[in-house]
């Protein structure tokens, strides 16, 4: 035992830090998965608690990372401040796992705070084109302007209370319009909701590979996270307000589906998909009903694992064509044809085809809102109908057609790209077998 555990140090000792973090990663990913076998709630300490929702998102947080840093490998090749980069990543798995663990609301809010600081150093450290200053700033001027009055309420909370704890009971009363929206806006800007998404896309386009598949994999599950735990402090939203929400939700994520069918920029597309998905997440975790949560954390694990793959996909194509515009990559099926079984799996996952845990979510939050109000059947159907018809039209417009260039140079993919795509895909279609992990 002696002997090997000295042949491994050895060996980590030949490899950059690089290597060192992805097998610390990997390692780590696989306690928690032995942990979490049991997913009843779990006090660690005075600060830290755990129960099924938060120990899903820490092994998404963890599972998203290490398929991110395998994608970012050209960084460690190129030699483009590898190390800083693994830094960076790592810092900003900490402060994930920070504001999935954490039971103190102060703390939680710093830590959900400082996630936006490693996004930001990915964007402009790694980002592809100069406008990428541009998207950094977008996104730390919604963000942070709409954190500042949670910053506010949760404070004058701990002074009027005495108690920095998320899960300390409290009085059901009727808060006005002002008090919710203070609490929510954080949350809602971070899914992010219709009329606050502006920043979304922005940030999808001009980031690079590693920080799309994080900022769609894991950071917009934090306004998901903190919308859940805020409500569930407040003990739910008045029916005025729930109402409004809900309509403006459903109503956002309908129009956003609809112009997903004009947009040429794939990376856009995937990002304003996310938009769509998320909305219904918004409703559901709004009314605060049974299926509602569970179809929200469902759909939430389903849609970090299958978004990150996509923009895994969108990467692949840019590394080849050098353009992420779909009148210039059509035809991908005679150069790629077996990337293009990839896109043909992950966009029906997108669109929630079984057996994914999609469907799964989807189910769950339709039957959560119907049962709410029957007349929200109408949104949900529209929404369904408009985001099976973007993820065909992106599937067929960018797979089929004339290729416009030479096809020379072109290769169908690597082990590395085939091993990643299997890591996204498996998992978002396994997890439908053992779904009571995430909706206990």
């Amino acid at each position: 035992m002696l002997s090997f555990s000295l042949s491994v140090m050895m060996g980590l000792s030949l490899v950059s830090f690089w290597g060192e973090s992805l097998i610390f990663l990997m390692m780590l990913t696989a306690m928690m998965l032995v942990w979490s076998c049991d997913f009843s709630v779990s006090k660690v300490s005075s600060l830290f608690e755990l129960d099924s929702v938060s120990w899903s998102l820490i092994i998404l947080s963890l599972w998203v990372v290490i398929l991110a840093v395998m994608a970012s490998f050209s960084v460690n090749q190129m030699n483009q401040s590898s190390n800083l980069f693994m830094f960076v990543n790592i810092s900003l798995l900490l402060a994930l796992l920070g504001s999935f663990a954490l039971n103190d609301y102060l703390l939680f809010y710093l830590s959900f705070e400082s996630s936006l600081i490693p996004v930001f150093i990915l964007i402009l450290g790694w980002g592809y084109q100069p406008e990428r200053v541009q998207a950094g700033i977008y996104m730390l001027f919604y963000t942070v302007t709409a954190s500042l009055p949670l910053l506010v309420m949760l404070l004058v909370m701990k002074a009027n209370s005495g108690s920095g704890y998320m899960y300390m009971p409290s009085e059901k009363s009727v808060f006005s319009v002002l008090y919710y929206f203070f609490f929510l806006m954080a949350f809602l800007v971070k899914f992010p909701m219709y009329m606050v998404h502006l920043w979304l896309p922005k940030a999808h386009v001009e980031a690079p590979v590693a920080g799309s598949m994080l900022l769609a994999g894991v950071l917009l599950k934090l306004g998901g996270y903190g919308m859940l735990r805020i409500l569930s402090l407040l003990g739910g939203i008045s029916p005025m307000i729930l109402s409004g929400l809900v309509s403006l939700s459903l109503w956002g994520g309908f129009v956003v589906s609809m112009s997903c069918l004009r947009l040429m920029d794939i990376k856009s597309l995937i990002a304003c998909s996310s938009v769509v998905h998320m909305s219904g997440c918004i409703g559901s975790l709004a009314i605060m009903s049974d299926w509602g949560l569970k179809g929200a954390v469902a759909l939430m694990v389903a849609h970090g694992l299958c978004s990150s793959g996509l923009f895994y996909l969108t990467y692949v194509v840019y590394s080849r064509t050098h353009s992420r515009s779909m009148l210039v990559s059509k035809g991908l099926l005679n150069i790629m044809p077996s990337m293009s079984l990839w896109w043909f799996l992950l966009l029906s996952v997108n669109m929630a085809a079984p057996p994914s845990l999609n469907l799964l979510g989807e189910l769950s939050i339709i039957i959560g809102l119907i049962s709410w109000s029957k007349l929200s059947i109408v949104m949900l159907g529209l929404m369904s109908f408009f985001s099976a018809a973007y993820s065909l039209y992106l599937y067929s417009l960018s797979q089929h057609g004339q290729y416009l260039f030479s096809k020379g140079g072109f290769y169908s993919g690597s082990l590395v790209e085939y091993m990643i795509l299997v890591l996204h895909w498996m998992p978002v279609n396994l997890l439908i077998l053992k779904s009571s992990y995430i909706l206990s």
